[in-house]
Order: structure tokens, then C-alpha cells, then sequence
């Protein structure tokens, strides 16, 4: 028999863990719709992949200071608050339809890119200031497990989906799931938070600009070459760079911890990471047009097969992150970066096969790799961080993570664009594949080579 306490703190658990949920499914569902998106508003893959872009762009561009916020107005009323706009923005998102105006759908993501980034920087605050010690680490792996559930739902529903209805019921649905998160968050999350130091706000502005012209220079330069603006996108970047690190060194409150930041066995693990991901990234946007415009394949079928790398990850996150415990993270970080570089390598012999299996084989070998890597290589970060850092460690991570499904998304589709163009033409299309596959090819092979650099290991 549960106890009145146990169901209570299940439902807290729940209810925060719902973020990482949504978020997961958020991502997943939407790389399957993408071909349908595209073909609806009749653009080409490079445009339409900004529906990610500006989302991912938002989204680790307010984690930090979302998570600063969270301690200065409560952890409770910023997952509230983020839920509600999360919630709205997609139903918004889905009424949008009946504009067929993409430039509103892509405004109405970046509320909803708010509303995430609100969830996902207070939901393991949550979490740890409402449990008791005894209980935080089970609290926090139920939330993974949140987030794996929504990574493997989030393609198969949305296949099904787009199968029977238009792709505005993609967003609906999330709409809905969102006002039940609302209403359980508001009856069984408890007030925390409400004595930290916020963040300052000139280097959060900076940063957003930062990463945003850079994400729009390297976009813009890969499909148009040089011009006025992707001249333009690169001053501003370096200038917004420059406020950045100005304010890093004069600011009593710095977005960035500086004694993170300048430390190599936190900086290198997460740039490894940032690169796989990017490699990681840029396959799954680009590799559902390539099932659907080249081997024909149905939007169902095309999300029974990402549940794949899905399911991958799931299980052996776990077993990664204790074979790590055991054995230490250099050689397993090494063999999980490896394995991108194989998967890539059957992604670029799509030209001379042309067979659906060969996109099935590479996306098991992205899983492996995906799912080896990331608990050892987190291993290495956080067991390099004093105990009174790991919540800027933990923000900082979920940042870099979020830059290289940003930068992914922006380089590997916009490498298809220059070289396939928008021609319909099967050869010119596959050719345009290969040539995004090389560069998630250097993706991965700068990842293997940033994670065989790092060495020392440390004992936890």
C-alpha cells in the first residue's frame, strides 16, 4: 500500500519529469514531420529546417538564465509559467493552419522554445529541493526515463499522426499533454526557490545574439556564399561575442562560471559532446527526407524506424554509465565517438547501394554511439566539479548540448541545399545527402579526436 507522502512525491516527480517528456517528444516528433511541413508550405529543406534551428537557438540561449531565474522567483511559478506559454504556443501553433503563413508557425515555436526552456531549467531543481536525499538520485532517473519515453514516442506518434491528419495535430497534441503537466504541476509542486542571484542581462542579450548570427552566418555562407548579410551576421556575432566575454571578466554576476569555462577536463568533454551532437543532430533532421523523397517510404514507417536509435539509447545509457563506474570513461567515450564515424561512413555509401538498410544500420550505430557516450563523457564533466558548481556545471552542459543540435541543424541541411538545390531530381538529391554525410563524417572524427585528447581520468 502507498502512503499518502510516497503518492505525493511520485506526482512531484512526475509532474516535473512531464517537461523533460515533452521536450524529448517536442524534438522527435517534429524531424519526422518535417518532409510533410515542407511539402505543405512548398520550401526547400534548408528554409524549412529553421522550425528546429530558431527553437534549439532559444532554447539553450535561456537555459542559463531561466535556471538563474528559477532561483530568484521560485522553481514553482517559472515551470508554471513555462508550461502555460509551452501549452498555448502549440495550440496557437496548430490553429496556425489555417493562415498556411510559415513565418508564423516558425514565431509561435520560438514561444514555445520560452515556455521549454523555462521547464527544462527548473526541473531538476525541482526535483532536488523537494525530495529528500535518500530519494533525489531515484527522482532524477525517473526524469530520464521521462525524457527517453518521449525520445522514443515522439516519432512513432508522429508518423501515425501524419498518417490520418494534417501536421497541425502534431501540435495540438502537444498542446493537450501540456495542460495536463499545467494542472498536476499546480497541484503537487511545492514552493522552492526565491533567494538566488539573478543573471546578469547584458551578457544573457549577448549570448542570444551570440549564438543566433552565428547559427545565421554558418547557414547563410554554406548556401549563398558570401554577401551583405552573412557579412553582417559575422560582425554582429563577434561583437555580441566580444560584450560576451567583456562582461564575463567585469561582471560581479557572470552568465558563465569563469573557473568552469577555463577549465579543460569540463570545457574539452563538453566540446566532444557538442561535435557528436552535431553530427547526431543534422542526420536526424535530414535523414527523414532522404526515407521520404528518395526511398518513398511512409511517414509511419519512417517513425518505426527512428524508435530504433531511440530504443538503443534508453538501454544502454544506463549500462554505459555503470560499465564508466567500473572501468572509467577514455576508452568508452573513444569506442561510442568510433562508432559515429562508422555510422556516418554507411550513410555516405547511400550513392553506390541506394537500400533502406543501409539508413537502418546507421541508425543502430547512432544509437550505440549516442547512448555509449553520453554517461561516461558525463561522468567526466561533473566528477571535474566542486559540489557548490554543479548546478552552473548542469547548465552549462545542457547548453553546449543544445548549441550542437543548433549548429547540426544548421550546417548539414544547408550542405544538401547548395548541392542539391531544390531539384527533384533523385541523383542530384542523393548527392546532396552524401555531401551532408562528409560533413557529419569531420563532425564526428573532431569529436573522436577532442575526447581521445582528454586523458586523465578522475575517480568518483
Amino acid at each position: 500500500m502507498v502512503s499518502e507522502r510516497g503518492r505525493d512525491m511520485a506526482l512531484l516527480i512526475g509532474a516535473a519529469a512531464l517537461g523533460n517528456f515533452l521536450i524529448a517528444f517536442d524534438v522527435n516528433m517534429l524531424n519526422i514531420a518535417l518532409p510533410t511541413i515542407t511539402s505543405e508550405f512548398g520550401l526547400d529543406i534548408a528554409t524549412s529546417t529553421w522550425l528546429v534551428i530558431v527553437h534549439g537557438i532559444i532554447l539553450c540561449s535561456l537555459l542559463l538564465p531561466f535556471g538563474r531565474a528559477g532561483d530568484v522567483i521560485g522553481h514553482r511559478r517559472l515551470f508554471i509559467v513555462g508550461i502555460s506559454i509551452f501549452g498555448l504556443a502549440n495550440l496557437a501553433a496548430g490553429i496556425s493552419i489555417i493562415f498556411q503563413d510559415f513565418i508564423i508557425l516558425v514565431v509561435l515555436r520560438s514561444f514555445s522554445a520560452i515556455g521549454a526552456a523555462m521547464m527544462l531549467s527548473v526541473n531538476f531543481a525541482i526535483i532536488t529541493t523537494n525530495l529528500p536525499m535518500g530519494l533525489r538520485g531515484r527522482g532524477l532517473g525517473y526524469s530520464a526515463v521521462f525524457g527517453s519515453l518521449g525520445f522514443m514516442t515522439g516519432p512513432i506518434v508522429s508518423g501515425l499522426l501524419l498518417t490520418f491528419f494534417q501536421w497541425n495535430s502534431l501540435f495540438i497534441l502537444l498542446a493537450a499533454i501540456a495542460s495536463i503537466g499545467l494542472l498536476l504541476g499546480l497541484k503537487v509542486i511545492p514552493e522552492s526557490g526565491g533567494e538566488g542571484i539573478p543573471a546578469d542581462i547584458i551578457q544573457t542579450i549577448a549570448f542570444f545574439l551570440t549564438v543566433l548570427f552565428l547559427v545565421l552566418t554558418i547557414n547563410r555562407y554554406l548556401i549563398d556564399g558570401p554577401s551583405t548579410l552573412v557579412s553582417l551576421s559575422a560582425i554582429i556575432a563577434v561583437s555580441a561575442a566580444i560584450v560576451v566575454v567583456w562582461r564575463e571578466k567585469a561582471s560581479s554576476n557572470p552568465l558563465l562560471d569563469p573557473k568552469l569555462v577555463f577549465e579543460p577536463r569540463v570545457m574539452l568533454p563538453l566540446i566532444s559532446m557538442s561535435l557528436l551532437f552535431m553530427c547526431f543532430s543534422g542526420t536526424m533532421v535530414l535523414l527523414p527526407f532522404y526515407l521520404e523523397y528518395v526511398r518513398g517510404l511512409e511517414t509511419a514507417a519512417i517513425g518505426m524506424l527512428f524508435i530504433i536509435p531511440a530504443i538503443i539509447i534508453t538501454f544502454l545509457g544506463p549500462a554505459s554509465g555503470r560499465a564508466s563506474d567500473l572501468h572509467g570513461s577514455y576508452k568508452l567515450t573513444l569506442i561510442a565517438a568510433g562508432v559515429m564515424v562508422v555510422s556516418m561512413l554507411f550513410f555516405l555509401s547511400i550513392k553506390r547501394f541506394d537500400l533502406t538498410a543501409i539508413a537502418l544500420v546507421g541508425l543502430v550505430l547512432m544509437g550505440v554511439s549516442y547512448g555509449g557516450f553520453n554517461a561516461p563523457n558525463n561522468r567526466r564533466v561533473f566528477c571535474s566539479v566542486s559540489v557548490d558548481r554543479m548546478g552552473a556545471a548542469s547548465g552549462m552542459h545542457q547548453t553546449m548540448r543544445h548549441i550542437g543540435n543548433v549548429l547540426g541543424a544548421a550546417t548539414m541541411p544547408a550542405v544538401y541545399h547548395v548541392v542539391a538545390g531544390p531539384s527533384p531530381d533523385m541523383g542530384m538529391m542523393v548527392d546532396g545527402f552524401q555531401a551532408s554525410f562528409i560533413i557529419g563524417l569531420g563532425f564526428a572524427l573532431m569529436a573522436l579526436i577532442v575526447s581521445a585528447s582528454i586523458r586523465k581520468e578522475c575517480r568518483i
